[in-house]
């Protein structure tokens, strides 16, 4: 009979590991943070197996992930509206893999496909050639030689997501002078702080000019305000008013670190998390504070470019927040900063279906782009 008992017992103990290996793995396949917690509330459930482990405390522990996992499944539930059927015509394929870097993250070298396709239409079909530094391709048009290099800085506008390589605005803006070789250092999600940091890093990476293509909805990524911040640059105001580099977008005492970006992918999940955000955080606001840190973090890389003799200017792009771009563009002036307005009349024309920039608007803003630096250049 305690045979009988010690094999039940035994065989519950490895169940309770299995499940939570089981939820652990699921929970980093999906990126789930409620499958997180319930993974860890069955680990500590499988505490109690074990004599060594002081069973109030434990219980203390359990209680509250238990707690958290309910609320956390409430919130989910409550905020999404979940579909459990499944449309065959419905099909969503990004193939855009991601490594960690000293910025954040970048594309793995190669060649990516990004496909979206909803009720049989094609929304999006583009390739993506991502070179050994990491950044995306410029294709040559010819063998000519270059008599200037040019770097573009930016998010996915410059990136040009969605697109194909010969579609992309640097790539056009070396189309449209052909004695100019233009390099892409623009990545999805990616803001002020990274261009900063790149500098910093490595002022050799600068060219005769650097552009940097920007707009209000780049002031929430330097200052961490957004999930995809994660792991990336973080800077400050300090208590001396000056911008100051403070690690990583991250999570209260975890910014000295840079965490994988897979942490940020499933803890940005948490609905608890995101409740905090907005209701404490702020996270949908810009604060006079936000505003601060973009400009300043644009001085201090308008600073750094003229020390080492290169040109720079801002490529800025207006959006609905008129009232705050006017703000931007005095502080522009204020600061001595170098900037034309990249904006574009009847911007449906020149989108593609979520808004992004499609090839006409590339073609648009490197005319704008192409005529400032030819200003500049016979000055």
């Amino acid at each position: 009979m305690d045979d009988i008992k010690f094999r039940s017992f035994l065989n519950l103990k490895i169940v309770i590991l299995l499940l939570v290996f089981f939820l652990f793995i699921i929970s980093y396949i999906f990126k789930s943070f409620q499958l997180l917690l319930l993974s860890i509330t069955s680990f500590l459930l499988f505490g109690f197996y074990l004599r060594k482990i002081k069973k109030n405390f434990l219980l203390l522990l359990f209680s509250i992930s238990i707690i958290l996992t309910f609320i956390e499944l409430f919130l989910f539930f409550t905020n999404k509206q979940i579909n459990f059927t499944f449309k065959k015509n419905n099909i969503y394929i990004k193939n855009v893999k991601y490594e960690k870097t000293f910025l954040g993250y970048q594309p793995k070298v190669g060649i990516h496909n990004h496909l979206i396709i909803s009720n049989g239409k094609t929304l999006l079909d583009g390739t993506y050639t991502i070179g050994q530094d990491g950044f995306r391709v410029t294709p040559k048009v010819n063998n000519i030689k270059y008599t200037k290099n040019i770097n573009v800085f930016g998010g996915s506008y410059t990136f040009g997501w969605g697109l194909n390589d010969d579609e992309t605005l640097p790539y056009i803006l070396q189309n449209n002078q052909q004695s100019w070789k233009v390099k892409n250092y623009a990545i999805n999600g990616y803001g002020v702080q990274q261009m900063l940091a790149q500098i910093e890093n490595d002022p050799k990476i600068l060219k005769d000019i650097n552009i940097l293509v920007t707009s209000n909805f780049h002031i929430p990524r330097s200052s961490c305000k957004r999930d995809y911040s994660f792991g990336t640059p973080k800077y400050i105001i300090d208590d001396n008013n000056n911008l100051k580099r403070a690690g990583y977008c991250g999570n209260l005492f975890l910014t000295k670190i840079q965490l994988p970006k897979i942490f940020g992918s499933i803890i940005n999940r948490s609905e608890i998390k995101k409740l905090i955000d907005k209701v404490f955080l702020k996270s949908n606001d810009i604060s006079a504070m936000d505003l601060k840190i973009y400009i300043s973090i644009i001085k201090r890389a308008n600073m750094l470019i003229k020390e080492n003799n290169k040109e720079f200017f801002v490529g800025y792009i207006e959006n609905s927040l008129n009232d705050l771009d006017q703000i931007i563009f005095q502080e522009f002036k204020k600061e001595n900063i170098d900037y034309i307005n990249l904006s574009l009349e009847h911007k449906k024309d020149y989108e593609l279906y979520d808004g992004h920039p499609n090839k006409e608007a590339n073609i648009k803003r490197s005319l704008i782009i192409s005529n400032h630096i030819k200003t500049f250049l016979n000055k």
